[in-house]
């Protein structure tokens, strides 16, 4: 009698915790740091479309491109932390974007960092056919006397096509109108470029054998080519990926953010998911929470802090 009482009671507060929990009291605006349609913003929309799916929540997305993920913060700064508000952007925005940016309006203090939730496949990519097979073969030819233009889609990596030449010795004509990798990759293919960073729309091409990653732009190996050179091999020792993330405003009850961060990374994470897809094809999984992902965006501020410095004239 006595195990069947506590069971009892064990169900009674296991299930009054499970309904508590916390739910939204309407419409949860999500704020996109990304323009519409590309892989960035379709990644943020089936995240949102899964957590839909998963908890009946109704989400309204809202996209805030431009500054970097800056208009999207400084929007998202103001709103009140209840929950009801939260932003889709890359660590970036809160690290070298705050560093770079005179006044960016905003400040890693104000806001809750839910979740980091997935990295890029950065590389410097060429096309196969100009022979290069790693970013050595490419600064032998520039220091042979051949011009060489290398695309850029951020300052932050445009910072980082300089420094990789400026430790080489090496000058390259850097190119900085793209919005994106994708776009930097069609300049490669239409040959407007030589190289050029690109986050993952390289991977088929790469498989087919129609491109070639030449350098790792990643802290880990990358999914189509494992075996790249990696960035400390030719003198380098940061790392340019992006990385995405969940964001609220400053001051979110726990329950609230627990809620929030519950439903977010479990739609990263649950199998057969659209955003679980949609990652494993184009990204990779990268969860951190919490504290963690706060301790995640200060050490890429500290990597953009020496980066800065270093190729400061």
């Amino acid at each position: 009698m006595k195990t069947l009482y506590v069971a009892a009671v064990t169900a009674l507060f296991s299930g009054s915790v499970a309904h508590a929990e916390w739910t939204p009291a309407g419409p949860i605006k999500v704020l996109i740091a990304f323009k519409a349609g590309g892989g960035s913003d379709t990644m943020a929309r089936m995240i949102i479309e899964d957590v839909q799916a998963e908890r009946g929540w109704n989400l309204i997305p809202e996209n805030l491109p431009g500054a970097g993920g800056g208009v999207m913060a400084r929007e998202l700064k103001n709103a009140p932390a209840d929950g009801l508000t939260i932003g889709f952007g890359i660590t970036d925005t809160f690290a070298y974007g705050i560093l770079a940016a005179r006044n960016p309006g905003y400040s890693p203090d104000d806001f809750d960092f839910l979740a980091t939730l997935a990295g890029t496949q950065m590389a410097v990519v060429a096309k196969a056919d100009r022979g290069w097979t790693t970013f050595s073969d490419v600064i032998e030819a520039a220091r042979a006397g051949e011009e060489i233009s290398f695309g850029s889609m951020t300052p932050r990596l445009a910072d980082g096509a300089y420094y990789l030449g400026k430790v080489n010795d090496v000058d390259f004509n850097i190119v900085t109108n793209y919005n994106g990798g994708q776009d930097v990759l069609n300049a490669i293919n239409a040959e407007d470029v030589d190289i050029g960073w690109v986050a993952g729309p390289q991977k088929s091409g790469v498989l087919s054998g129609d491109l070639v990653d030449l350098v790792n732009g990643e802290d880990v190996p990358l999914i189509a080519s494992p075996n790249a050179q990696e960035l400390s091999d030719i003198g380098v020792d940061f790392h340019f990926g992006a990385t995405f993330l969940a964001v609220a405003p400053a001051g979110l009850d726990e329950e609230i953010a627990t809620a929030l961060t519950d439903a977010i990374t479990t739609a990263v994470q649950k199998e057969g998911s659209k955003a679980n897809t949609f990652i494993n094809r184009l990204f990779v999984e990268k969860i951190k929470t919490g504290a963690d992902a706060r301790a995640y965006v200060e050490r890429e501020a500290a990597d953009a802090e020496a980066l800065l410095s270093a190729t400061a004239d």
